[in-house]
């Protein structure tokens, strides 16, 4: 029950405890603490914080960090208005982004310092740029969070859209000194296992030196069911035969469509067994059996590679803080603060999907449809269809992540007039993935599909099985000798998948307050040095493995054997109206790796990795010098807060690849200015205006350099000397504070974004291509022929395709609402707290558009306690938005609102212990996306329900 409040909020709760009539005064210029019990404590000292922030802060405190359902930092900021969480496919909260702009738009920092972190993102995709994953970070060793909507020039720079600034519990923090703990068991319905979950604090200080410990970590046995397609939707065409010796196939004359899969023009076995008197081989008319025109199946879409699936698995994550504060007068705070932070993934996640990809004819795998139906925008709706085959995908995920920070800092009142500030900080993150993917065939059958919230697949054989017949390809006896021949497998059998990044920054700040009241009356100003790199690293070796290790093993030749059956048998129970297959056969893992050498395979370094984006490193020198002034009068006997500054900041950027390297360097003034007016004794008016930026997504610098023929007409590289994103920011608004804890707030804010890219085309001189990382000293005889011809390298010039700045930009505008209501009047200890989000844009082109805007975003919080007992019941919602496009269609996300529940109560016992009940995601709302309409799932993911019951307790 930790809570540190800003000087002025300090002050500001100790004259309201004591008396609620009397006249706030100001507070000192050092920090004051004050201990908060209880949720209504967190919010009053939240409260009181905004009531004296100069800007648009937000602020959550200790007890309501510690003590919410919140997995982790990302929860907890959730409840911030304008705050946005971006979820794993557990349904835990990893990133977040402020006012619309996703997670690389925000600066997020460790007790004001930049941080990293390696890890991956969420299944199925990689961190590429400046995203921060906050869930490796535990509430319990945090004590307050700062979401700043409008930059000072103060901040690091780095967040176009809003700074966070996550701070750590310290030894003189408010609170006794000794001992405490949390022990909880978490049950998640899904997975029907109980998970342990554990904190320990101590904190000991003297007269002038503290110590603080504390560890946190959770064993997590997670299952998630859920849904995938790849990519797009597509639609099949008939097959022909192209000779008659059945060595190819391809589309009858005049098909139209994406034409990715196939279907039978002749009867197949499980067909002609359906239909009496047809015999395998007949002539089958596709179009006939399905039900439909020749146009509407020619272009009915279907998922590609639509596919149930689960992960299940384990994770371990423990955290660690150690806290050393030194204050051996008024004068002088030194602290250290050191958090270490490892986790890990051990799980499988396995897929199966319908094949309907290159299904050829001639390999014995195109499909006949029957009685299919198809919706006004040519989605399939129902449908059977015969010689399908499931086609599973299992992966086994092995990840390792690690972060250690170390973070001196000292404070030192040199004169009555003048305060100093140093601090220094060094962060190391690295994350290695593991992933190794095994795909397997099931013989052909009859598939039935239904479109429902997710699609329902059903298989005339048991894929929970592994005794139906897989194999490790699709095998087809093509010349009917009754062998498969090694020309008649088709399809991949095992992908060497691994990754590696490693992120590490370094700071060194020193800052200068001069005034007797420098928030108030006075200047700060100063300097700031860091250097932030990461490095990428995929390795594959697919094709050696296959040849050296896959074929000619025992798997391969007794692949079934290396099969066991599914790992749940109850795959999609958790999903409304799913009717499909509950299981999938599962790949003996440890098996299959000791029978194909696995774990003495030396994979082999890639340009790019699994998901076919370029990696590389990026490192990023930057020097800041800041000034800004604080001053304080009345007008209309009304007090007036002005803060004004601007920041000027020096970007040095080194791209690199495993083949070129290039550097880039740019200057940027910042200026910033805001102001609040009391309108009233309980009313505040605020508006501010600020410039800010975001440094260009790594992803897009990349020089990954190559000749787009061959000669030298073109070549397609990455961009490093994109612009960085940059924002005009304005703010107006106001809050009303009613008593000590309630009040009410409206913001209107406008934010004109610049610095978005698009795909481009330049024409350069070819002397110039080396500034895009291409070589042009050994190009080959051809191109050195191509070079002759058209007059040598002074006169030739070449096409670049590249990224490139756009003049574009995106107006974001929208309103947030707060609202803290204390219902005393109705009973003792009751209240609630609720904020709303709209947003709008107005991109002046298409390239501008920002993707994961979502209108409107609330959460609201009821609550009630007293001595001994608490309990809040949390709502948050989201709307669903764009995520991204897909063959030129909208994939948005769904809507979602989450409910959690808390409670606790104090025992009545002579030591302090509080028995604690979470229940988290009630009505287990899933993460996933639509394809262009609704009802036509692109994927979706239902990590079910969790309940917590612990013991929290000091001495």
């Amino acid at each position: 029950m930790l809570a540190i409040a800003t000087a002025t909020a300090g002050a500001y709760g100790q004259e309201q405890a004591e008396d609620e009539s009397e006249q706030v005064e100001r507070a000192p210029a050092q920090t004051e603490v004050i201990e908060v019990r209880g949720y209504r404590g967190s919010l009053f000292n939240s409260s009181a914080a905004k009531r004296e922030s100069q800007g648009f802060v937000d602020e959550v405190f200790a007890d309501d960090i510690g003590k919410m359902p919140s997995q982790n930092l990302a929860e907890s900021l959730s409840r911030i208005p304008g705050v946005k969480i971006n979820r794993d496919v557990t349904g835990e909260g990893q990133q977040i982004s402020v006012r619309g702009l996703g997670p690389s738009f925000t600066k997020i920092a460790l007790n004001g310092n930049s941080i990293a972190i390696a890890s991956d993102g969420s299944l199925g995709s990689g961190n590429r740029n400046r995203e921060v994953d906050l869930d490796i970070f535990p509430t319990e060793l945090f004590s307050s969070l700062a979401v700043s909507k409008t930059a000072t020039a103060s901040q690091l720079e780095g967040g176009v859209s809003g700074f966070v600034n996550m701070r750590t519990a310290r030894p003189f923090d408010a609170g006794e000194d000794g001992f405490k703990y949390s022990l909880e068991g978490a049950y998640g319905d899904l997975r029907e296992e109980i998970n342990p979950r554990y904190s320990f604090m101590y904190k000991k200080t003297g007269e002038e030196f503290g110590v603080l410990i504390g560890v946190a970590g959770a064993n997590t046995k997670s299952r998630v069911d859920g849904y995938e397609a790849v990519s797009l939707f597509t639609d099949g065409c008939t097959a022909q035969w192209d000779n008659p010796e059945h060595s190819a196939s391809s589309c009858v004359d005049g098909s139209q469509g994406l034409n990715h899969f196939f279907w039978s023009p002749e009867a197949t076995a499980d067909y002609a067994a359906a239909h009496p008197g047809v015999n395998v081989g007949d002539a089958v008319d596709p179009v006939a059996t399905s039900g439909l025109d020749a146009e509407t199946l020619d272009t009915a879409l279907l998922p590609y590679l639509g596919r149930p699936m689960f992960t299940y698995g384990d994770r371990d994550r423990v955290s660690g803080l150690v806290s050393f504060q030194y204050r051996p007068g008024d004068n002088l705070d030194m602290a250290l603060d050191i958090m270490y932070a490892d986790a890990s993934k051990d799980f499988v996640r396995t897929e199966a999907m319908w094949w309907g990809r290159r299904n050829y004819l001639h390999q014995g795998a195109a499909i006949i449809p029957e009685d299919v139906t198809v919706d006004s925008n040519g989605y399939v709706q129902s449908g059977t269809f015969y010689n399908s085959h499931i086609w599973v995908g299992s992966h086994d995920y092995q990840e390792d992540l690690s972060f250690l920070s170390v973070m001196p800092n000292v404070e030192w009142q040199a004169t009555s007039l003048l305060n100093v500030k140093a601090s220094a900080s060094f962060t190391k993150s690295e994350f290695d993935r593991d992933e190794p993917y095994a795909l397997y065939m099931s013989p052909s059958g009859t598939m039935t599909f239904e479109n429902g919230e997710v699609p329902s697949f059903n298989f005339s054989e048991d894929p929970a099985s592994p005794d139906i017949g897989w194999t490790w390809q699709q095998e087809y006896d093509q010349n009917g000798d009754g062998e498969i021949a090694a020309d008649e497998k088709f399809g991949d059998m095992f992908r060497i998948q691994r990754n590696h990044r490693e992120t590490e920054t370094k700071g060194l700040h020193l800052d200068f307050e001069y005034g007797e009241a420098p928030d108030y009356n006075g200047f700060k100003f100063g300097i700031a040095w860091d250097e932030n790199s990461s490095n990428m690293r995929s390795f594959g070796g697919t094709a050696e493995f296959t040849e050296n290790n896959v074929i000619g093993s025992d798997a391969y030749n007794n692949f079934a054997d290396y099969l066991g059956p599914s790992l749940v048998n109850d795959l999609g129970n958790s999903i409304s109206g799913y009717s499909g297959y509950t299981g999938i056969a599962q790949i003996d893992w440890a098996r299959l790796k000791e029978a194909t050498d696995y774990n003495n395979f030396d994979a082999i370094e890639q340009a790019g990795d699994q998901f076919g984006q370029t990696v590389g490193d990026i490192t990023e020198e930057v020097l800041g010098l800041y000034l800004e002034a604080n001053a304080e009068t009345e007008i209309a006997d009304r007090n007036l807060r002005m803060n004004m500054g601007v920041r000027w900041v020096s970007t040095d950027q080194n791209v690199a690849t495993t083949e070129s390297e290039t550097n880039a360097s740019y200057d940027k003034l910042l200026p910033s200015f805001s102001v609040v007016y009391d309108v009233a004794e309980d009313v505040k008016l605020r508006a501010s205006a600020s410039r800010s930026l975001t440094r260009a997504n790594p992803s897009d610098m990349f020089p990954n350099a190559s000749w787009g023929g061959s000669g030298i007409e073109s070549v397609n590289a990455g961009n490093p000397y994109l612009s960085p994103f940059e924002a005009t920011n304005f703010d107006i608004g106001g809050e009303w504070y009613f008593s000590d804890l309630g009040y009410v707030g409206l913001t209107y804010f406008e934010k004109e974004v610049t610095g978005f890219t698009r795909s481009d085309s330049v024409t350069v001189p070819f002397t110039e291509l080396p500034t895009y990382g291409m070589d042009i000293t050994s190009i080959g005889a051809d191109r050195e022929q191509a070079l002759l011809e058209c007059g040598g390298p002074s006169q030739c010039t070449t096409v670049v395709n590249t990224r490139n700045n756009i003049d574009g930009s995106t107006t974001l505008s929208g309103f947030e609402a707060v609202w803290v209501m204390p219902l005393d009047f109705i009973v003792e200890g009751m209240g609630f707290n609720a904020s709303a989000t709209t947003i709008k844009q107005d991109a002046s082109d298409e390239e501008a558009i920002i993707t994961g805007i979502s209108e409107w975003s609330y959460n609201a919080t009821a609550f009630y306690e007293n001595e001994a007992f608490q309990t809040r019941l949390t709502l948050y919602h989201q709307d669903g938005a764009a995520s991204y496009y897909s063959q030129g269609k909208e994939v948005f996300s769904f809507d979602r609102t989450q409910v959690d529940l808390s409670a606790s109560y104090q025992l009545p016992v002579s030591y302090d212990m509080t028995v604690t009940f979470d229940a988290y995601n009630l009505t287990n709302e899933p993460v996933g996306n639509w394809h262009e309409y609704s009802g036509i799932a692109f994927d979706a993911f239902y990590p079910g329900t969790t309940y917590t019951l612990g013991l929290r307790g000091a001495f």
